[in-house]
């Protein structure tokens, strides 16, 4: 074998490893350690870990698999935590740490179930947060937040246990499973209508409370105790202080008795020095004062001069000042009045210039215009010259061309004769056709000759108008800067009124809502004084019912005309309460009336000082508009007179509109303090009215009972002092009180309950009850039901007669009279009249009927 040969197999073999190499880089994969993956494709199926394989893109697929530990985090709070045993809801987060199992096969499920889904913790968590959940469920309703709490190993263990297998369904083995937080869930939370959640609520409730009354008696306790222990303390401490002070008393009495000799014939040297002492520095300080007097009122008074001094010096060099400039002010005003003067003198002899040329101008125009039109007009003759030599010429013609024609005719037969005379009948129609296109012609050339000198004119006039036009565009710019200014001050004057209008609502307003206020709170006095004159009366109906029961045995007839005469009575008494509210009704129909009357004259006021305002502002506008006006025909006449005069009238107009602006302001200030008068004025007026209507409705309701009283036979027992009087009168509003009840109750009734109302009254209702004391009872027991049960009226309107009864039947339980009253009001539903009615209004008919029957 050669060199040549041996080089040759040398380099071709680094060749082929070469090559081997990049295919292998390209193709073999290779497995780290926190990861496999499954090789799919031509060979099947090939689980790698921790090795490699020949992977080719065509051939093969592959799947990587992630073996790092996964922390799942499962969460469950608030509405959605889980619930106990004892039916408490528990705020639970629980971790669980897995991996892909370590085998073949637990990486080759793994890859099917999960596939790449390895490599992300919240997608495993979607996939078996449900399983993990159901465990904790399933676990804990086994178990109450007691032993929960006591056994989170053994709770952690347990869920390990259920879902373990469903981790190794997947290919994956559970490491850990860990309680974080445990926690109870607020109470704000759990749900009043669900029936585990008012379970919990009510455990939790009966320990929190039970827990608070033992932690305050443990506190209370330990407070006694320590309370105690501190006085016994202080007591020996106060016996032995109490010996110590009677012995250094006794020690001390000696000592002292001793050194209060010594000490009063000390004190008394000491004070006697003290007080020549004090003597003496009064003495020094009050020479001091007077001193010290004397020098601030001359310092003062030296000031004073300078001041007064100063104050003259500044007033003369203000004076000068004032003299220079009001001099330089007069000098500088006849300097610009003498250049406005050679201003328009300049403008002057400008403007006669300009209207010379322009007169020139428009001269040699004329002239220019004159000389076209004779020209034109020349022109035009001339070319209707040659057209009348043009027709007489073709007339000769016509005439020559005819009598030759006539002539050749003779000779010719009588056939051609027609043909020629319409052939010169053509000839002629062509002949006044052009001479009418030539007419045309000619009246075309004069209307353009007439159209072009009033062209000529226009020009002329356009020209002559140009600059006036443009006066009055400057003269319109000027106008429409003055609107715009008017504009605003408009605006800002119509802004302010609208304030002051709003202003104006709202303390009428206030005014409203503080007589309602008011009205409100005499109505709720009212209310309460019936109220309590109610439940008086109720008591005095009691005992009066009692004696009218024992003297019902000896006096029926007398107790038939006594009803005979109440009925007339309550009948009259009805008629003059009814009248009583009519006229209640109208004086408060009046008491509007002068009120809306009185809003009027005050808003007729206000608006009448308003008006005046703005006819003040708009005398203001209105002469500062005639002033601006005149100045602007000034300026325009003037074409260029200088902007001096106008500026000084400006502000003379500016300075009269302030003063008329000031004056409006003072109107308007006067109208709102008129209108504020009138405010309390009507307040006032409206509160007297509403007492004289009040006077009024008490007198007639104190007439009513006179009639009422006047035909009535009733025995009085008793004196003239116990009231007996005003317990009648009580009687006769309550009464009034208790009809207009009713019938508000009979309008809300259905139709089957309001017939038989109508028909029998509160029997027809209920029946005929078999005693008053016993349904009196039945009522009272009634009520006491439906405070344990139907607390508040909403309750009883929501809730219907039959559902009703059945709370109140479970209420009652055992007890006897409570079960009769019940019973009793059981037996009022007849034929189930009562079935779909609110147990609101049942109720508002018992208490009516009870009161009637008491």
């Amino acid at each position: 074998m050669t060199i040549e040969t041996f080089v040759t197999l040398v380099i071709l073999a680094i060749i082929a490893v070469a090559i081997f190499y990049i295919i292998s880089v390209w193709v073999y994969k290779r497995a780290p350690a926190n990861m496999g993956f499954i090789r799919t494709g031509f060979g099947g199926t090939k689980v790698c870990l921790g090795q490699g394989a020949m992977v080719f893109p065509v051939f093969h697929e592959i799947t990587w698999v992630s073996l790092e530990t996964i922390k799942l985090i499962v969460s469950r709070s608030r509405d959605q935590a889980i619930l106990t045993a004892d039916k408490i809801r528990v705020d639970v987060v629980a971790e669980l740490y897995a991996h892909v199992g370590h085998s073949e096969d637990d990486l080759l499920t793994a890859s099917r179930s999960l596939g790449e889904k390895t490599f992300d913790a919240d997608n495993i968590r979607n996939l078996l947060e449900a399983k993990i959940i159901s465990a904790l469920r399933s676990y804990a309703a086994t178990k109450t937040l007691i032993e929960l709490h006591e056994n989170r190993d053994l709770f952690a263990r347990d869920i390990k246990i259920q879902v373990l297998e469903s981790f190794k369904v997947d290919g994956l083995a559970l490491e850990e499973v860990t309680i974080v937080t445990m926690e109870q869930t607020g109470k704000e939370f759990f749900k009043t209508d669900n029936v585990f959640d008012a379970e919990g609520l009510k455990i939790i409730t009966a320990i929190t409370s039970k827990a608070k009354r033992e932690v305050h008696e443990t506190e209370k306790k330990a407070s006694v105790a320590i309370r105690q222990k501190e006085l016994d303390t202080q007591l020996e401490l106060l016996e032995i202080e109490r010996q110590e002070a009677f012995a250094r008393a006794n020690q001390d009495k000696a000592v002292s008795n001793e050194q209060a000799l010594r000490v009063g014939e000390k004190q008394r040297f000491v004070l006697d020095q003290k007080i020549a002492v004090e003597e003496k520095e009064i003495h020094n300080e009050q020479t001091l004062e007077q001193l010290r007097t004397e020098r601030d009122i001359a310092i003062i008074e030296e000031a004073r001069k300078r001041e007064v001094a100063e104050i003259d010096k500044t007033r003369i060099t203000e004076q000068e000042r004032r003299d220079r400039e009001i001099h330089l002010i007069e000098k500088a005003k006849q300097e610009e009045l003498a250049n406005i003067q050679r201003n328009l003198d300049l403008e002057k002899a400008e403007k006669d210039r300009q209207i010379e040329l322009h007169e020139k101008s428009k001269e040699e125009e004329l002239a220019q215009i004159q000389r076209d039109r004779a020209l034109n007009s020349a022109l035009k003759d001339k070319e209707i010259q040659s057209i009348s030599n043009d027709r007489e010429r073709e007339q000769a013609e016509i005439h020559r061309q005819t009598a030759l024609a006539a002539e050749e005719e003779k000779a010719r037969e009588q056939r051609n004769q027609a043909a020629e005379a319409a052939e010169v009948a053509i000839q002629k129609q062509k002949l006044e056709r052009r001479l009418a296109l030539l007419e045309v012609d000619k009246d075309d050339a004069f209307a353009s000759a007439a159209q072009e000198k009033a062209v000529a004119e226009e020009q002329a006039r356009v020209l002559t108008e140009k600059q006036l036009f443009l006066l009055e565009q400057r003269w319109k710019v000027e106008q429409e800067e003055i609107q715009k200014e008017l504009s605003v001050e408009q605006a800002q004057i119509d802004k302010e009124s609208q304030i002051l209008f709003d202003s104006q609502k709202k303390e009428i307003a206030e005014v409203q809502r503080s007589l309602a206020r008011q009205q409100e709170e005499r109505n709720r006095e009212i209310a309460l004084a019936a109220k309590q004159m109610e439940l008086e009366q109720a008591e005095v109906k009691r005992l009066e019912a009692t004696a009218a029961r024992q003297r019902a045995e000896h006096e029926a007839d007398s107790v038939r005309h006594v009803a005979d005469a109440e009925r007339q009575r309550i009948i009259d008494l009805i008629e003059a309460e009814n009248n009583a509210q009519t006229r209640r009704v109208e004086e408060e129909n009046k008491a509007q009336i002068s009120k809306m009357h009185m809003l009027a004259q005050a808003e007729a006021r206000n608006e009448a000082a308003q008006r005046e305002a703005n006819a003040t502002l708009t005398r203001a506008r209105a002469s500062s508009e005639a002033q601006q006006i005149s100045a602007l025909g000034i300026e325009k006449e003037a074409a260029a007179k200088g902007r001096a005069e106008m500026d000084v009238e400006q502000l003379r107009v500016q300075n009269t509109q302030r003063m008329l602006e000031a004056e409006a302001s003072g109107i308007e200030a006067k109208a709102d303090a008129l209108k504020k008068y009138n405010d309390a004025a009507m307040f006032l007026e409206l509160s007297k009215m509403h007492i004289e209507a009040e006077r009024d409705v008490r007198s007639d309701q104190a007439k009513a009972m006179g009639n009422a009283l006047q035909g009535a036979q009733i025995r009085m027992y008793g004196g003239s002092d116990d009231g007996t009087i005003d317990n009648i009168r009580g009687l006769f509003t309550s009464g009034f009180g208790v009809g207009e009840a009713l019938e508000g109750l009979a309008q809300s009734m259905p139709e089957g309950l309001r017939q038989r109302f109508a028909e029998n009254g509160i029997r027809g209702l209920f029946g005929a009850p078999s005693g008053s004391g016993r349904f009196q009872h039945a009522v009272s027991e009634i009520g006491e039901l439906l405070v344990q049960t139907l607390k508040t009226k909403k309750d009883r309107e929501s809730t219907g007669f039959k559902d009703a009864m059945s709370q109140l039947e479970e209420a009652a339980g055992s007890d006897k009279s409570k079960a009769e009253a019940v019973s009793l009001l059981s037996d009022f539903n007849q034929a189930g009249v009562f079935d779909d009615v609110p147990f609101e209004t049942v109720w508002s008919l018992l208490l009516a009927t009870s009161k009637s029957v008491g």
